[in-house]
């Protein structure tokens, strides 16, 4: 028989835990926008330095130049009510990481427990390189916004296709912010086939993915009318890529010029070639960049058990997106960007942080519920045991 009052003091101390590490993780946040904005708010921008131009010049929504629509746009609207273009990117990349603190709370509440969802949270408001690139207004953060979301309606249980028309409309919102999201946007789908296969909604998915191109497709249109190339911006950022890993960082007029496709920078070096790269750099970010980004290497324990417990559970979502978010930086992981770093800007790496904080918070989640079971199971064979003594010390003193 249950016992209703030890139930309902269990659930009230397992809420007030979960109320007190939530109530733990608003503070980290507010604390991490704080500090980021007093730390680097003066640092210039980098990789938004350009946008307040793109939105001054555009004049409709993908008319945004060599940038991709979203961020831009959202530039011009602050701009448009007298924004101070500089303090609108850096207060623009601030929400988004308290939209991001949220959107974690969502997509992780019902799929893998509240106390997964709030421990997730808590890794990420605590995490200054996020706070970093949101004072740096980073088009990463824009999309792994709209990719959480994505992967979130993609494949939702509820299924149907409001989920699918709202995966497309998340999907084509990340590839607006960088296409380049389209590359964990297609993986989420191809390993959520390999996963499920027979149970895999392929008209549902079609239909997401297939909302997603159309609104992506605009862009690759506005891009080929302007100069003469679907994915002119994408392919200068390959070939800049190309001749740092062939040449290094020093000028030369010998250097490759225009733009390179994606499948001549994969094959730069032939197939064993792309192979090794993907290889490296796989070796590179478990060894390197993934530690550096956690920040905190305690959690990297998390991280493993969250693994264990996503296989042996069979919540195999997480890793989806964990792999998703991994593969399409693998090609770059090996090529050193900066040299004061070694290695790529750990901005390439946020979508793969963001997975490995979900992780942790399930292997934690899964760990203190194992630590419940035992000292439950040992508990009740002490109570046992003390309860056969007692009925064994008043049968013999009635002897």
């Amino acid at each position: 028989m249950i016992d209703i009052k030890k139930l309902a003091r269990l659930t009230g101390s397992q809420g007030f835990m979960r109320g007190t590490v939530l109530a733990l993780a608003c503070a980290a946040l507010l604390l991490n926008l704080v500090a980021s904005a007093k730390t680097y708010g003066t640092k210039p921008l980098r990789e938004a330095a350009s946008r307040s131009l793109m939105a001054a010049n555009s004049s409709w929504f993908y008319d945004s130049g060599l940038t991709e629509p979203v961020p831009v746009f959202a530039l011009k609207l602050a701009m448009a009510v007298g924004a101070d273009p500089e303090k609108a990117v850096r207060a623009q990349g601030l929400a988004l990481l308290v939209l991001l603190f949220a959107v974690t709370l969502f997509t992780l509440y019902r799929r893998f427990g509240p106390t997964t969802a709030v421990f997730a949270a808590l890794f990420l408001a605590a995490n200054p390189f996020l706070g970093y690139y949101a004072t740096q207004g980073s088009s990463q953060l824009y999309a792994l916004f709209f990719l959480l979301l994505f992967w979130h309606y993609f494949d939702s249980p509820d299924g149907g296709r409001r989920h699918a028309l709202l995966a497309g409309l998340w999907g084509g919102l990340a590839c607006l912010s960088r296409l380049d999201a389209v590359l964990p946007l297609l993986a989420v789908a191809l390993l959520t086939l390999a996963v499920r296969r027979s149970a895999f909604p392929l008209k549902e998915s079609l239909l997401a993915l297939g909302v997603a191109l159309l609104l992506a497709l605009p862009y690759a249109a506005r891009q080929k009318a302007e100069y003469g190339n679907f994915l002119y911006a994408q392919e200068l950022s390959l070939r800049r890529w190309a001749n740092i890993d062939s040449f290094g960082y020093e000028p030369g007029a010998d250097r490759p010029q225009g733009p390179l496709g994606p499948a001549a920078f994969l094959l730069r070096a032939g197939p064993a070639g792309a192979l090794q790269d993907a290889f490296s750099g796989l070796g590179r970010s478990l060894s390197y960049e993934l530690p550096r980004v956690i920040r905190y290497k305690a959690l990297i324990v998390l991280v493993f058990l969250g693994v264990y417990a996503a296989f042996a559970l069979k919540k195999d979502r997480l890793l989806v997106f964990a792999a998703a978010a991994l593969l399409p930086v693998l090609p770059l992981a090996d090529i050193k960007q900066v040299t004061a770093t070694g290695g790529i800007e750990l901005r390439y790496f946020l979508p793969a942080l963001w997975a490995l904080c979900a992780l942790a918070g399930l292997g934690l989640q899964e760990t203190l519920e194992w630590g419940e079971r035992a000292v439950a199971k040992w508990a009740g064979a002490r109570a046992e045991e003390l309860k056969k003594r007692y009925e064994n010390k008043t049968r013999n003193d009635i002897k």
